[in-house]
Protein backbone atom coordinates (compact mmCIF):
# COMPACT_ATOMS: atom_id res chain seq x y z
CA UNK A 1 0.00 0.00 0.00
CA UNK A 2 2.86 2.40 0.80
CA UNK A 3 4.35 1.86 -2.66
CA UNK A 4 1.00 2.66 -4.19
CA UNK A 5 0.78 5.86 -2.15
CA UNK A 6 4.26 6.87 -3.25
CA UNK A 7 3.33 6.50 -6.91
CA UNK A 8 -0.06 8.13 -6.61
CA UNK A 9 1.48 11.59 -7.00
CA UNK A 10 1.89 10.88 -10.73
CA UNK A 11 -1.37 12.40 -11.96
CA UNK A 12 -2.45 14.96 -9.34
CA UNK A 13 -1.52 18.16 -11.18
CA UNK A 14 -4.95 19.73 -10.75
CA UNK A 15 -6.33 19.62 -7.22
CA UNK A 16 -9.76 20.71 -6.02
CA UNK A 17 -10.14 21.91 -2.43
CA UNK A 18 -12.84 21.29 0.12
CA UNK A 19 -13.98 24.43 1.94
CA UNK A 20 -13.03 24.43 5.59
CA UNK A 21 -16.03 24.50 7.93
CA UNK A 22 -14.74 27.29 10.16
CA UNK A 23 -13.15 30.60 9.21
CA UNK A 24 -11.04 30.58 12.37
CA UNK A 25 -9.68 27.15 11.51
CA UNK A 26 -8.81 28.31 8.00
CA UNK A 27 -6.98 31.34 9.39
CA UNK A 28 -4.99 29.25 11.88
CA UNK A 29 -4.16 26.68 9.20
CA UNK A 30 -3.01 29.41 6.81
CA UNK A 31 -0.82 31.00 9.49
CA UNK A 32 0.73 27.65 10.40
CA UNK A 33 1.29 26.87 6.73
CA UNK A 34 3.06 30.18 6.14
CA UNK A 35 5.28 29.68 9.18
CA UNK A 36 6.24 26.15 8.13
CA UNK A 37 6.81 27.30 4.56
CA UNK A 38 9.31 29.92 5.75
CA UNK A 39 11.11 27.33 7.90
CA UNK A 40 11.42 25.00 4.91
CA UNK A 41 12.59 27.79 2.64
CA UNK A 42 15.32 28.76 5.10
CA UNK A 43 16.33 25.13 5.76
CA UNK A 44 17.06 24.64 2.06
CA UNK A 45 19.13 27.80 1.88
CA UNK A 46 16.52 29.90 0.08
CA UNK A 47 16.63 30.46 -3.68
CA UNK A 48 15.22 27.90 -6.11
CA UNK A 49 15.98 24.99 -3.79
CA UNK A 50 14.05 26.62 -0.92
CA UNK A 51 11.14 27.39 -3.23
CA UNK A 52 11.06 23.78 -4.46
CA UNK A 53 11.11 22.40 -0.91
CA UNK A 54 8.23 24.64 0.18
CA UNK A 55 6.27 23.49 -2.87
CA UNK A 56 6.87 19.75 -2.62
CA UNK A 57 6.54 19.59 1.16
CA UNK A 58 3.40 21.62 1.85
CA UNK A 59 2.24 22.80 -1.57
CA UNK A 60 3.30 26.45 -1.25
CA UNK A 61 4.22 27.48 -4.81
CA UNK A 62 4.28 31.23 -4.13
CA UNK A 63 8.09 31.34 -4.40
CA UNK A 64 8.34 29.33 -7.63
CA UNK A 65 9.34 31.61 -10.50
CA UNK A 66 7.90 31.34 -14.01
CA UNK A 67 10.93 29.63 -15.57
CA UNK A 68 11.10 26.93 -12.91
CA UNK A 69 7.36 26.32 -13.09
CA UNK A 70 7.66 26.01 -16.87
CA UNK A 71 10.39 23.35 -16.51
CA UNK A 72 8.21 21.32 -14.15
CA UNK A 73 5.27 21.52 -16.55
CA UNK A 74 7.29 20.55 -19.62
CA UNK A 75 8.91 17.60 -17.87
CA UNK A 76 5.59 16.27 -16.59
CA UNK A 77 6.66 16.77 -12.97
CA UNK A 78 4.14 19.43 -11.98
CA UNK A 79 2.34 16.80 -9.90
CA UNK A 80 5.27 16.88 -7.46
CA UNK A 81 4.23 20.40 -6.47
CA UNK A 82 0.60 19.41 -6.03
CA UNK A 83 0.20 17.71 -2.67
CA UNK A 84 -0.86 14.15 -3.30
CA UNK A 85 -0.69 10.55 -2.21
CA UNK A 86 3.07 10.76 -2.77
CA UNK A 87 3.46 13.12 0.15
CA UNK A 88 1.10 11.22 2.43
CA UNK A 89 2.84 7.95 1.51
CA UNK A 90 6.28 9.31 2.38
CA UNK A 91 5.01 10.88 5.61
CA UNK A 92 3.16 7.70 6.57
CA UNK A 93 6.23 5.56 6.01
CA UNK A 94 8.44 7.99 7.96
CA UNK A 95 6.04 8.04 10.93
CA UNK A 96 5.64 4.25 10.83
CA UNK A 97 9.40 3.69 10.87
CA UNK A 98 9.85 6.17 13.71
CA UNK A 99 7.12 4.65 15.89
CA UNK A 100 8.19 1.03 15.38
CA UNK A 101 10.37 1.41 18.50
CA UNK A 102 7.17 1.26 20.56
CA UNK A 103 6.86 -2.45 19.86
CA UNK A 104 3.94 -4.54 18.65
CA UNK A 105 1.91 -5.19 21.80
CA UNK A 106 -1.82 -4.35 21.64
CA UNK A 107 -1.42 -1.05 23.60
CA UNK A 108 1.62 -0.12 21.47
CA UNK A 109 -0.29 -0.80 18.25
CA UNK A 110 -3.18 1.39 19.36
CA UNK A 111 -0.75 4.15 20.38
CA UNK A 112 1.12 3.92 17.07
CA UNK A 113 -2.04 4.12 15.01
CA UNK A 114 -3.48 6.97 17.09
CA UNK A 115 -0.31 9.05 16.79
CA UNK A 116 0.05 8.25 13.08
CA UNK A 117 -3.51 9.25 12.21
CA UNK A 118 -3.32 12.39 14.37
CA UNK A 119 -0.18 13.55 12.57
CA UNK A 120 -1.55 12.71 9.11
CA UNK A 121 -4.86 14.52 9.71
CA UNK A 122 -2.97 17.52 11.16
CA UNK A 123 -0.84 17.65 8.01
CA UNK A 124 -3.96 17.37 5.84
CA UNK A 125 -5.67 20.27 7.66
CA UNK A 126 -2.60 22.52 7.58
CA UNK A 127 -2.10 21.93 3.85
CA UNK A 128 -5.72 22.74 3.02
CA UNK A 129 -7.47 19.35 2.68
CA UNK A 130 -6.93 18.97 -1.06
CA UNK A 131 -8.84 16.17 -2.76
CA UNK A 132 -5.89 13.82 -3.15
CA UNK A 133 -4.57 14.49 0.36
CA UNK A 134 -8.00 13.88 1.87
CA UNK A 135 -8.41 10.71 -0.18
CA UNK A 136 -5.02 9.36 0.87
CA UNK A 137 -5.51 10.11 4.58
CA UNK A 138 -9.01 8.61 4.55
CA UNK A 139 -7.71 5.44 2.89
CA UNK A 140 -4.96 5.08 5.49
CA UNK A 141 -7.51 5.70 8.25
CA UNK A 142 -9.71 2.95 6.79
CA UNK A 143 -6.71 0.62 6.54
CA UNK A 144 -5.61 1.25 10.12
CA UNK A 145 -9.13 0.94 11.56
CA UNK A 146 -9.73 -2.25 9.60
CA UNK A 147 -6.45 -3.72 10.78
CA UNK A 148 -7.43 -3.12 14.41
CA UNK A 149 -10.75 -4.82 13.69
CA UNK A 150 -8.93 -7.82 12.24
CA UNK A 151 -9.90 -7.38 8.58
CA UNK A 152 -7.50 -7.71 5.65
CA UNK A 153 -6.43 -4.67 3.68
CA UNK A 154 -8.28 -4.23 0.40
CA UNK A 155 -7.30 -1.30 -1.79
CA UNK A 156 -10.45 -1.14 -3.93
CA UNK A 157 -12.72 -1.39 -0.89
CA UNK A 158 -10.86 1.40 0.91
CA UNK A 159 -10.93 3.49 -2.27
CA UNK A 160 -14.69 3.01 -2.64
CA UNK A 161 -15.39 3.87 1.00
CA UNK A 162 -13.27 7.02 0.87
CA UNK A 163 -14.97 8.09 -2.39
CA UNK A 164 -18.38 7.59 -0.78
CA UNK A 165 -17.41 9.63 2.29
CA UNK A 166 -15.97 12.41 0.12
CA UNK A 167 -19.12 12.54 -1.98
CA UNK A 168 -21.41 12.60 1.06
CA UNK A 169 -19.33 15.43 2.58
CA UNK A 170 -19.21 17.35 -0.70
CA UNK A 171 -21.65 16.28 -3.46
CA UNK A 172 -19.75 18.41 -5.99
CA UNK A 173 -16.48 16.53 -5.37
CA UNK A 174 -16.88 13.91 -8.15
CA UNK A 175 -17.14 16.72 -10.71
CA UNK A 176 -13.76 18.18 -9.71
CA UNK A 177 -10.74 17.42 -11.88
CA UNK A 178 -8.57 16.63 -8.87
CA UNK A 179 -11.09 14.08 -7.59
CA UNK A 180 -11.30 12.34 -10.96
CA UNK A 181 -7.52 12.23 -11.44
CA UNK A 182 -6.78 11.11 -7.90
CA UNK A 183 -9.35 8.33 -7.78
CA UNK A 184 -8.68 7.37 -11.40
CA UNK A 185 -4.97 6.93 -10.71
CA UNK A 186 -5.66 4.86 -7.62
CA UNK A 187 -8.17 2.72 -9.52
CA UNK A 188 -5.47 2.10 -12.14
CA UNK A 189 -3.12 0.91 -9.39
CA UNK A 190 -5.78 -1.35 -7.94
CA UNK A 191 -7.05 -2.85 -11.21
CA UNK A 192 -4.35 -2.54 -13.90
CA UNK A 193 -1.14 -2.82 -11.87
CA UNK A 194 -1.68 -6.35 -10.43
CA UNK A 195 -2.13 -7.69 -13.97
CA UNK A 196 0.55 -5.58 -15.63
CA UNK A 197 3.34 -6.48 -13.21
CA UNK A 198 2.91 -10.21 -13.97
CA UNK A 199 3.62 -9.71 -17.68
CA UNK A 200 7.39 -9.60 -17.15
CA UNK A 201 9.27 -12.10 -15.00
CA UNK A 202 12.48 -10.71 -13.49
CA UNK A 203 15.30 -12.92 -12.30
CA UNK A 204 16.90 -10.35 -10.02
CA UNK A 205 15.36 -8.43 -7.13
CA UNK A 206 16.70 -5.14 -8.51
CA UNK A 207 15.11 -5.62 -11.92
CA UNK A 208 11.87 -6.67 -10.26
CA UNK A 209 11.77 -3.40 -8.30
CA UNK A 210 12.53 -1.43 -11.46
CA UNK A 211 9.78 -3.19 -13.39
CA UNK A 212 7.28 -2.75 -10.54
CA UNK A 213 8.01 0.98 -10.52
CA UNK A 214 7.52 1.17 -14.28
CA UNK A 215 4.33 -0.89 -14.07
CA UNK A 216 2.92 1.38 -11.36
CA UNK A 217 3.65 4.47 -13.43
CA UNK A 218 2.13 2.94 -16.55
CA UNK A 219 -0.96 1.89 -14.60
CA UNK A 220 -1.55 5.42 -13.33
CA UNK A 221 -1.00 6.92 -16.76
CA UNK A 222 -3.27 4.41 -18.51
CA UNK A 223 -6.11 5.12 -16.11
CA UNK A 224 -5.81 8.90 -16.21
CA UNK A 225 -4.58 9.60 -19.76
CA UNK A 226 -8.10 10.08 -21.19
CA UNK A 227 -8.91 12.61 -18.47
CA UNK A 228 -5.62 14.46 -18.96
CA UNK A 229 -6.18 14.68 -22.70
CA UNK A 230 -9.81 15.73 -22.23
CA UNK A 231 -9.07 18.51 -19.75
CA UNK A 232 -5.62 19.69 -20.82
CA UNK A 233 -5.23 18.53 -24.43
CA UNK A 234 -1.72 17.29 -23.76
CA UNK A 235 0.25 14.31 -22.49
CA UNK A 236 3.75 14.23 -20.89
CA UNK A 237 6.02 12.36 -23.31
CA UNK A 238 8.78 11.65 -20.83
CA UNK A 239 6.66 10.73 -17.83
CA UNK A 240 8.51 7.43 -17.28
CA UNK A 241 11.90 9.15 -17.10
CA UNK A 242 10.52 11.91 -14.91
CA UNK A 243 8.82 9.59 -12.47
CA UNK A 244 11.72 7.14 -12.35
CA UNK A 245 14.23 9.86 -11.42
CA UNK A 246 12.25 12.73 -9.90
CA UNK A 247 10.08 10.76 -7.48
CA UNK A 248 13.05 9.15 -5.63
CA UNK A 249 14.74 12.56 -5.36
CA UNK A 250 11.52 14.14 -4.11
CA UNK A 251 11.02 11.32 -1.60
CA UNK A 252 14.61 11.73 -0.40
CA UNK A 253 14.09 15.46 0.12
CA UNK A 254 10.89 14.88 2.09
CA UNK A 255 12.59 12.24 4.25
CA UNK A 256 15.57 14.51 4.90
CA UNK A 257 13.48 17.57 5.75
CA UNK A 258 12.33 16.65 9.30
CA UNK A 259 15.77 15.23 10.10
CA UNK A 260 17.37 18.48 8.93
CA UNK A 261 15.01 20.61 11.01
CA UNK A 262 15.54 18.47 14.12
CA UNK A 263 19.34 18.54 13.88
CA UNK A 264 19.91 22.03 12.50
CA UNK A 265 21.65 23.20 15.71
CA UNK A 266 23.97 20.19 15.91
CA UNK A 267 27.45 20.92 14.49
CA UNK A 268 28.16 17.71 12.54
CA UNK A 269 24.86 15.94 11.92
CA UNK A 270 23.07 19.21 11.22
CA UNK A 271 25.60 20.35 8.63
CA UNK A 272 25.67 16.93 6.95
CA UNK A 273 21.88 16.61 6.68
CA UNK A 274 21.48 20.18 5.51
CA UNK A 275 24.03 19.58 2.75
CA UNK A 276 22.30 16.32 1.78
CA UNK A 277 18.91 18.05 1.63
CA UNK A 278 20.20 20.89 -0.52
CA UNK A 279 22.02 18.43 -2.81
CA UNK A 280 18.85 16.38 -3.38
CA UNK A 281 16.90 19.54 -4.23
CA UNK A 282 19.66 20.79 -6.52
CA UNK A 283 19.75 17.44 -8.34
CA UNK A 284 15.96 17.49 -8.66
CA UNK A 285 16.08 20.97 -10.19
CA UNK A 286 18.84 19.91 -12.60
CA UNK A 287 17.07 16.71 -13.67
CA UNK A 288 13.80 18.56 -14.26
CA UNK A 289 15.62 21.16 -16.34
CA UNK A 290 17.32 18.50 -18.49
CA UNK A 291 14.06 16.60 -19.13
CA UNK A 292 12.23 19.83 -19.91
CA UNK A 293 14.83 20.61 -22.56
CA UNK A 294 14.47 17.28 -24.39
Amino acid sequence: MTAAMLMLGVMNAAIGRYPAPETEMRAKSAAAREHISQMLYDAAGGGSEGAILSAIAIGDRSRIDRALKSDFKKSGAMHLMALSGLHIGVLYLLITLTLCILGNSPPARITRKTVTLTLLWSYAIITGLSTSILRAVMMITIYEAGELAGSRRNLIRALAISALISTLANPDAPFQIGFQLSYGAMAGIGVIYPRLKTILECRSALMEKVWNTVALSLSCQAATAPLVWLYFGTFPRYFLITNFVAIPLTSAAIYLTPLTLLTKNLPVAGDFLTSALRLSLSLLKTVIGIIAGL
